[in-house]
Formats: C-alpha cells, sequence, structure tokens
C-alpha cells in the first residue's frame, strides 16, 4: 500500500503514533550501537539521531542528509582554520570576532539553526581544543562528523523501514529587517566575546559548555529572554537526570545487556510519547538529551557517577543562565536593550 493511501485512509494519530514508535526505536538502535562499538565521539549519534527523528516526524527532502553532512564539514573546515591562526592573536582574536558576529547575523535572518549551533561549537570550541593540540581539535572533528553520518544513515533507514506522514504546512519565519538583525547580531557578539576572552587567558577549557550555551541562548530575542531560556533548561536538564539516575540505578540492579536494550528501548519510547503529545514537548527533548549524555557518560567504559555528572552539568547551566541576565541588566542600564518588565 502506498503512502498516499494511507494519508487517504488515517488521520494525524496513526501517524504521530508510527512517528513515536520510530523515535523510540531508532534512538534505541542507535544507543545499543554506540555501547557497542564506541567508536569516536559515538555518543553523539544517538543525540542526532533523537533530534532528526523528532518532531515533526518527517522525512528529510530527498539529498538533505547529503547536504546537511557536507554544510557541518565546511563549518567544521572554519573551525579547523582557526586553530592554524592560534600562534597569531592579532589575527585570530578579530577573525574570530568576526566569524561570531557573522553566524549571529545569518541565524537573525533564517540559517537552519542545526548549522548555527555547529558553527558555534566549531567558532568557539575548536580553538580551545587547539590550545591543547591541533591533533586533538583535528580529531574531534573527523569523529564529529563520522558520528553525524552513522545519524544520517541510520535516520534514512528508519524513515524507508517506517515511513512518514503528511508534511505539516510549513509556516514563512517572520525575521527582522537587516538593519536590526545587523544590530543584534553585535550585541549577541558583545554579549559572548567578554567571557570568550576570560575563557582563554583562564585556560578554563572545562567549562566550555558555559561558553557554548551563553552563544546559543544569547541569540534570544532581546537578550533577556536568553536568561528565561537557560532557566527553562535547568528545569528540563533535572528532569532528564533524574530519569537518568533511575536508569543507572536499575541497570546497576540487572546489569544484563538485554534489560539494558529493553531498558533503552522503553525509556526512548515513554519520552517519544511525551515529546511528541506533551505541550511541554520541547522540555522533554532537551531533558532526554541530557538522559542520552548521562547514561552514555555512565554505563560506557570509563564512566563515572550519574549524580556528580548530572551535578556537574546543573551547575554549568546556572553559571550561563546568570551570566546571561547579568549581561542583560547591563545592556539594559545601558539602553541598548528595553528593560526587563519582571
Amino acid at each position: 500500500m502506498s503512502t498516499d493511501t494511507l494519508v487517504e485512509q488515517h488521520g494525524p494519530g496513526y501517524w504521530r503514533q508510527r512517528a513515536i514508535f520510530r523515535f523510540g526505536t531508532g534512538v534505541a538502535t542507535a544507543m545499543i550501537l554506540a555501547a557497542s562499538f564506541e567508536w569516536s565521539l559515538s555518543m553523539i549519534t544517538p543525540i542526532f539521531v533523537a533530534m532528526l527523528l523528532g518532531p515533526p516526524g518527517v522525512r528529510l527532502p530527498h539529498g538533505a542528509y547529503s547536504k546537511l553532512l557536507l554544510a557541518v564539514a565546511f563549518t567544521f573546515a572554519v573551525g579547523i582554520g582557526l586553530v592554524a591562526l592560534l600562534p597569531y592573536a592579532l589575527m585570530f582574536v578579530p577573525l574570530q570576532t568576526l566569524l561570531l558576529f557573522l553566524t549571529f547575523y545569518r541565524a537573525e535572518r533564517g540559517m537552519n539553526p542545526l548549522i548555527v549551533v555547529m558553527l558555534l561549537i566549531a567558532i568557539l570550541m575548536f580553538p580551545s581544543l587547539g590550545l591543547m593540540g591541533r591533533n586533538l581539535a583535528i580529531g574531534f572533528a573527523l569523529g564529529f562528523l563520522g558520528s553525524l553520518a552513522i545519524a544520517l544513515a541510520l535516520c534514512a533507514l528508519f524513515y524507508a523501514w517506517i515511513p512518514s506522514g503528511p508534511a505539516p504546512k510549513p509556516t514563512p519565519p517572520v525575521l527582522p529587517s537587516e538593519a536590526e538583525a545587523y544590530r543584534n547580531a553585535w550585541l549577541s557578539t558583545l554579549l559572548v566575546l567578554p567571557l570568550l576572552l576570560f575563557f582563554y587567558l583562564t585556560d578554563r577549557s572545562g567549562d566550555l559548555l558555559v561558553l557554548i550555551l551563553v552563544a546559543i541562548l544569547s541569540q534570544s530575542p532581546g537578550l533577556a529572554a536568553g536568561s528565561k531560556a537557560g532557566l527553562g533548561m535547568i528545569v528540563a536538564n533535572l528532569v532528564g537526570g533524574a530519569a537518568a539516575m533511575l536508569f543507572y540505578n536499575l541497570l546497576v540492579a540487572v546489569p544484563t545487556w538485554i534489560f539494558f536494550v529493553l531498558l533503552m528501548w522503553l525509556t526512548a519510547l515513554l519520552f517519544g510519547q511525551a515529546i511528541f503529545t506533551s505541550p511541554k514537548g520541547k522540555v522533554f527533548a532537551t531533558g532526554f538529551t541530557t538522559l542520552l549524555i548521562l547514561i552514555g557518560s555512565t554505563t560506557f567504559s570509563g564512566g563515572g557517577e550519574a549524580s556528580t555528572k548530572l551535578i556537574l552539568r546543573i551547575g554549568q547551566m546556572l553559571m550561563a543562565t546568570g551570566y546571561l541576565a547579568l549581561g542583560a541588566w547591563v545592556m539594559g542600564a545601558l539602553g541598548w536593550i528595553p528593560r526587563s518588565s519582571d
């Protein structure tokens, strides 16, 4: 039976249940493969599978997977190029600032959010890794791209196995004018730059997540919204962290491979149900990402305590949110952005 015939015979609920099953089975498969073979940066694979199989649960257009992989490869090449300029501070700092501004500007003008995040990772994280060794930055980029390629292949297979329903009607995005986008991009750059210089001068590479989070959240309109989004991320991480610790304790109680497979599948299905049907679906999606990270870092070889990693992650979230709130207050006092009404 063709997909067109199925579309005529079944309503949205039918396609939603298929999407939930595809999501749960696909993410569980990716996690099981990553745990079994543990290739370089294998934990990135289930995270990307969850993103690509998540809402709206519709397959990307033909050729989009290869274009996405090439786009990420290009952004990482930009980051590696920055690493090569690290010894030349007078060239490196202005160029990094300019690239940061251009990324924020393109984000304001409608660039794919995933590519924006990849650019921010390349521009901010790669030079920090390059300070510890150029080969480390290159190895990270290659491992990341390899894990992304595996994730894209898995998604293509699961969409072929369980075809998706009709794509939702696209709503045209409301974009700011070029002048407003230019101004917002500079404000975001000015917010991130002091923290960026502080991290490099003090060599705090262990807290790079704070810098990445500030850069991502500073794109929120008015900047003040970024601190509110940060608080939302803390709540989501607490949800995911609580689920991860329950998962971890159950696995300790029954430390068998088949139990891990079944528990991972059930967990992915339950989160998929919440992500696709709950009004707070985005909160559960962020929480599920936290769960995948914590489970991967505690159950794979070289893992540690889930509670310790959760406390560290929440602490980094609080640092990023506090910095955003302070930056929004300073810019509001200077009259650069409207003061928060809260």
